[in-house]
């Protein structure tokens, strides 16, 4: 994983890739616990095509890959056209938010505790 985080990391060097909107000051593009891995990006074929090939290489090296059932993409102001393409593309399902991970809601809008 280490590995990933590293190759990832170079992507803030890449002109072509850019962040998705909430994780650009923070320079985010992945977080990663266990045996899961989340990846962020904005909703353009350009740049999810570096973040997949980043992907692939650590997939390459570490002969780790994505478990195609278990793997979604979620997207948020991405056309339809896009979308298709996307899913052409990586071959992943698409998923809806809300969702729950570690037991948590996660969704677009603010977390609050009540």
């Amino acid at each position: 994983m280490e590995y990933l985080s590293k190759n990832l990391k170079t992507l803030k060097h890449e002109k072509a890739f850019h962040y998705h909107f909430m994780c650009s000051r923070l320079d985010l593009t992945h977080l990663s616990f266990a045996d899961d891995l989340l990846l962020f990006t904005r909703g353009d074929a350009t740049s999810l095509a570096l973040l997949h090939d980043i992907f692939n290489l650590f997939s390459a090296a570490s002969s780790l890959k994505a478990n195609l059932a278990k793997s979604s993409i979620y997207y948020g102001g991405v056309s339809l056209e896009v979308k298709h393409d996307i899913q052409q593309t990586l071959g992943y399902g698409q998923g809806t938010l809300t969702f729950k991970y570690l037991g948590i809601a996660l969704d677009t809008k603010k977390l609050f505790i009540l």
